[in-house]
């Protein structure tokens, strides 16, 4: 067995552990059988998907279900023509036939966006090394490319430079409104303040065990003290953007929208060397 398969099998098995413990933002094959329209993101507010053309919807069959449609699994970011952004635990242990990728559209059920292919499926090696959800990135190569018109369907901006705590932060998705609620059929949106990484760290010192850190490949925001408003599930793999600029995608999270822990994300800027890297990769071959 190669090393990148011992690498991508020991990190499915911590995935595995860890579901009982902390919670990815991912949504499960089953859930969108309760989706219903109007719901909202927690705290947030019906959107456009003009306010946010980068979003995408990336679907999802089973391997052995091939009958079965796609259905809504997380989302993304669309970074080029080509290149989507989104986080490692929605792809982990899949091979990319098994999902389309959805834009320009607000309807998590809807066919009236563009539905491209994956065409390949770039996780980062060292995804939850050491730490639970440490480098939480994937790279996905669609085929045929996107048609950005720079209105529903656009190319967000990569952060360089982390953003400042307090900065106010736009998370996108149709995910649930609830832990364990309710999916929206409907894009959604919140705006939640940027926490920093130590304050965000002591506030998970006593969840779950040693491996639930917040590590420099992370980035928190919430509501402290007050909570009802966060990504949940369903919105895995999306975008959280400040100032036009992607800083973090969805990741995990103690629940959803509680006033005592901040959703976490994973750091684009952190992460930018090795975004950067596998799309020379990329643009070479």
């Amino acid at each position: 067995m190669s090393r990148s398969w011992l690498v991508r099998l020991s990190a499915l098995l911590l995935c595995l552990v860890a579901f009982t413990q902390g919670l990815p933002l991912q949504q499960a094959e089953n859930e969108d059988e309760k989706s219903v329209p109007g719901g909202r993101i927690v705290g947030g507010y019906v959107t456009d998907i003009a306010q946010v053309p980068y979003q995408i919807s990336l679907r999802y069959k089973g391997i052995t279900t091939p009958e079965n449609a796609f259905r809504h699994r997380c989302g993304g970011s669309i970074i080029n023509e080509t290149i989507v952004l989104t986080a490692a635990h929605c792809i982990i242990g899949t091979v990319a036939s098994q999902f389309k990728v959805v834009a320009g559209t607000n309807y998590q059920t809807g066919s009236d966006g563009i539905i491209t292919n994956v065409k390949e499926i770039i996780m980062h090696e060292q995804y939850f090394s050491e730490f639970a959800y440490n480098n939480d990135i994937a790279i996905l190569v669609v085929d045929p490319p996107i048609p950005l018109n720079n209105y529903t369907m656009k190319a967000i901006k990569l952060a360089s430079e982390e953003p400042l705590e307090g900065a106010v932060s736009k998370i996108s998705g149709w995910g649930t409104t609830s832990p364990g609620g309710y999916s929206s059929n409907q894009l959604l949106a919140v705006d939640v303040p940027i926490v920093s990484n130590e304050v965000c760290d002591a506030d998970y010192e006593n969840f779950g065990d040693e491996t639930y850190r917040i590590t420099p490949s992370m980035l928190c925001a919430g509501v402290r003290g007050v909570g009802g408003k966060d990504a949940c599930q369903g919105d895995s793999g999306g975008p959280l953007v400040v100032r036009d600029e992607l800083h973090g995608v969805v990741s995990w999270g103690n629940s959803c929208a509680l006033a005592t822990h901040p959703g976490v994300y994973a750091k684009v800027s952190y992460l930018r060397p090795w975004i950067d890297a596998k799309l020379a990769e990329l643009q070479i071959n």
